[in-house]
């Protein structure tokens, strides 16, 4: 018996009537020789952790982690019946065509049944991009073997293993080392949501650390041509700070004085033509970014109509997916998409006649740059489908928003490059210059498609030049000044995160991270950020969830109970909430799909790592605690008496770090970075890296910002940190006492030690994935010099480890 293994009932139904499938069962439609069944989801989930061990059933830091040697799935009881009929019908099955959605948890949803069940039969894969009767009957025709997603399946499975280790073990550890105890004192912490909040917590601060500077302008406008043309002043180079800004007033004032009712004379006019292409087609990421840009729409809220668009109404392709492109031979569907389009939304029926007339005869010299195979990964971009039967009136408003930005943006590629010309004016009057420029449309081309109520996010428009017309004049015309005045400005705070925004820094991780390897790693679109575009708005809706981010308008903030947490975990672990830490995993799924690591490699290096993390959460536990309204309590240590810290006063803590016992200032979190070394379990004379900056010693200034670095006592080990931390974060290992250089190392020149060679000791090798056996904390990660190119294995918490050593055979 051929069986089809769906993800839910709607697509059962669908792929059933396409392959004469049409007799009811229970849970099942069969007929002409195939059976068609079911999931509703995941029919099963993970074990809990009092499945591999009884004792935890209550939590206790004591157990932890749980590491499990065999993996156990549990059917879960609200889908228990719908389980029984598809394990029936795997043992009946010869063949199962896999027909979930097209992506790596649609793999999961389908194999985790087959092996649960001892499913040893030949497998194949449905890869369908959209429910249209087109897609359908295309992808049935072209059956792909099950070999060739099977990949996916073991990252999806690395993906959800790795999810429930880390999320499991250190919510446990966290909650029951520093939680106040009930249900609302749970500390959350996760594999993605962890360095996500983060991100939240971090952008607060830099807004409460926020000072305005004050910097100036000067605002004229002048006669010329016959019009009144305000202009702005081009302050000369020498005025201006380090970031292009007038901080002296006086400058602005002067300028003032010695233009006010001056005439000057045109100095230039440039004008350039201009052009502006079609923004790229929709992936979910930059559908769900627009959406909350445009119209303050939650990114769950996008994705939900954006599946609904896909399964219910056969509206639009699959949503899940991270690409805006679509491949070359799609342009032969073209038209019969337009056409649907057109009868879809008759307001957009001239734009897809447009459309049309521009294709005619066009498949070989159109150059729409949507259209690429090299760009597309395991999906294509969000359009509309062939369907001819749309019917926008059966969709929530929600659903009808996303429909037509979806028509809109594939009609813009279509309609050309958006034309204007760009006219440049400037005026020099008492020696000082002026300047405006101002756009004049020529060819719409896309710009069409936008609706005329709504601006895109795209539009590049400078504000000034918008509001601008600009008169006709010549080089030499005489410009009188109307009106000189000083414009007062001061620089503004970061801005709060939006859904929108939050989803962007997602994607966009690696501008928060500072080694270059990683770095380049997570600019990779393939492996790009954090989370996936199908995961990033579930992991927003779990914060929202559990109170850890309120929204505020469009805007996000944390709780108290968000800061509180991201605080702790940054003394006790920060890695945990890195999201370079993050990158790494990531790294190795991606890994794992490409078939270059095994899974098991995987578990073993993640395993190892919570070990170690887990070690350094018991030894500080107790020390201070987050109540359920997320205040952040000290507890006092056995037989110790409050000390006052050297350096702010607050009282001081001890705390049994990586490197054993030593004293640090409460007020961490307000800047204070004060240590104190422990004498007998009372704090010692401070060390002179511990001491005030006025009492420290040489100042080293930052090579980035320029302000002072101070020593820091990490909790694992020191290192030298800005004193403008957060808005500057850099940070360089200490080489005794002083701060050190990573450059070297960065570069891959680290040498053996002179001993060594002579005595002709061998250089260690290690693999990648395990601890590092220096610090015990870190993970060992590939790399290559750049000098030579050779590969090593490093620790991932360089420059703090410098662990060096060669891959082993």
């Amino acid at each position: 018996m051929k069986l089809y293994l769906c993800e839910k009932p709607s697509q059962g139904r669908e792929i059933a009537s396409h392959i004469g499938a049409r007799t009811r069962g229970e849970g099942c439609i069969t007929g002409n020789g195939v059976t068609v069944t079911w999931g509703i989801g995941h029919l099963v989930e993970q074990a809990k952790p009092e499945h591999y061990n009884p004792a935890l059933k209550f939590w206790d830091i004591a157990h932890l982690p749980v590491l499990p040697d065999e993996w156990h799935m549990e059917v879960k009881d609200q889908t228990r019946d719908q389980y029984k009929i598809v394990a029936k019908l795997l043992k009946q099955a010869t063949e199962v065509v896999i027909a979930t959605d097209a992506d790596r948890e649609g793999e999961v949803i389908a194999r985790e049944l087959m092996q649960l069940n001892g499913y040893r039969g030949k497998v194949s894969r449905l890869w369908l991009s959209a429910f249209d009767d087109a897609s359908v009957k295309k992808a049935l025709a072209s059956i792909l073997p099950g070999e060739q997603t099977l990949p996916m399946y073991f990252s999806g499975m690395g993906r959800s293993r790795a999810g429930w280790l880390a999320g499991m073990n250190l919510t446990m550890a966290l909650t029951k080392a520093f939680g106040a105890g009930g249900k609302d004192g749970t500390l959350h912490c996760g594999r993605v949501q962890t360095p996500v909040l983060a991100l939240v917590v971090r952008r607060e601060r830099a807004i409460a650390a926020f000072v305005p500077k004050a910097h100036f302008g000067v605002n004229a406008t002048f006669l010329m041509g016959g019009a009144s043309v305000p202009m702005a002043w081009v302050a000369r180079a020498v005025l201006l700070d380090d970031e292009g800004r007038l901080v002296d007033r006086g400058s602005a004032e002067a300028v003032v004085k010695q233009v006010a009712g001056q005439t000057g004379k045109v100095s230039l006019v440039e004008t350039t033509q201009e052009r502006e292409v079609a923004p790229l087609l929709y992936s979910l990421g930059s559908l769900q970014r627009e959406a909350s840009a445009r119209f303050g729409m939650k990114a769950q809220a996008v994705l939900d109509a954006a599946q609904a668009l896909y399964e219910k109404h056969k509206a639009t392709s699959y949503p899940r997916t991270d690409c805006e492109y679509l491949p070359r031979s799609m342009l032969a569907e073209s038209n019969e998409t337009l056409q649907a389009i057109a009868g879809a939304k008759p307001e957009l029926a001239t734009l897809a006649t447009v459309a049309e007339s521009a294709l005619k005869g066009a498949d070989e010299r159109f150059r729409g740059r949507a259209f690429n195979d090299k760009q597309i990964t395991a999906h294509h971009a969000i359009i509309p489908t062939r369907n001819p039967n749309i019917d926008v009136s059966a969709m929530t408003p929600t659903e009808r928003t996303v429909f037509d930005m979806v028509c809109r943006r594939y009609l813009a590629q279509f309609l050309g490059d958006y034309q204007y010309s760009k006219t440049v004016i400037e005026v020099i009057c008492e020696g000082e210059s002026f300047r405006v420029s101002g756009k004049t449309p020529l060819v719409p081309g896309w710009r069409q498609t936008l609706p005329e109520a709504t601006k895109a996010p795209t539009d590049k428009d400078d504000g000034q030049d918008a509001a601008v017309t600009l008169p006709k004049v010549r080089v030499g015309e005489e410009a009188r000044n109307l009106r000189c005045e000083v414009q007062d400005r001061k620089t503004s705070p970061p801005k709060r995160y939006t859904e929108g925004t939050l989803l962007a820094a997602m994607e966009s991780i690696d501008k928060e991270i500072e080694d270059p390897r990683w770095k380049a790693v997570m600019k990779n679109k393939e492996k790009a950020g954090i989370g996936t575009d199908a995961t990033r708005s579930a992991i927003i809706e779990g914060l929202f969830k559990r109170d850890y981010i309120v929204a505020k308008k469009k805007e996000l903030l944390p709780t108290e109970k968000a800061v509180a947490l991201i605080g702790l975990i940054e003394e006790v672990s920060p890695e945990i909430a890195d999201p370079i830490l993050t990158a790494q995993w990531e790294d190795r799924l991606s890994q794992i799909e490409n078939g270059e690591i095994e899974l098991s490699q995987f578990e073993l290096g993640l395993g190892e790592w919570l070990v170690q993390v887990i070690d350094g959460i018991k030894r500080q536990k107790g020390t201070r605690q987050i109540s359920t309204s997320g205040k952040t309590r000290d507890l006092p240590t056995k037989g110790s008496s409050v000390v006052a810290c050297p350096t702010c006063g607050k009282p001081m803590r001890r705390i049994d770090g990586s490197s054993g016992f030593c004293w640090g200032c409460t007020a961490y979190l307000e800047g204070c970075k004060s240590t104190l070394p422990d004498v007998d379990g009372k704090p010692g004379a401070a060390r002179q890296g511990s001491l005030p900056q006025s009492q420290a010693g040489p100042s080293y200034p930052c090579p980035r910002c320029q302000k002072p670095l101070r020593l820091v006592k990490g909790p694992k080990g020191p290192f030298w940190g800005c004193t403008g931390y957060p808005e500057c974060k850099h940070s360089q290992p200490d080489d005794e006492g002083k701060p050190g250089v990573r450059t070297d190392e960065v570069a891959g020149k680290v040498q053996r030690p002179k001993a060594a060679v002579a005595r002709g000791a061998p250089m260690r090798t290690a693999r990648a994935g395990a601890a590092c056996p220096d610090c015990n904390t870190g993970l060992l990660v590939s790399k290559t010099m750049k000098d030579s190119g050779k590969a090593f294995v490093g620790c991932n918490r360089f420059p703090a480890c410098r662990f060096f050593a060669w891959p082993a055979k």
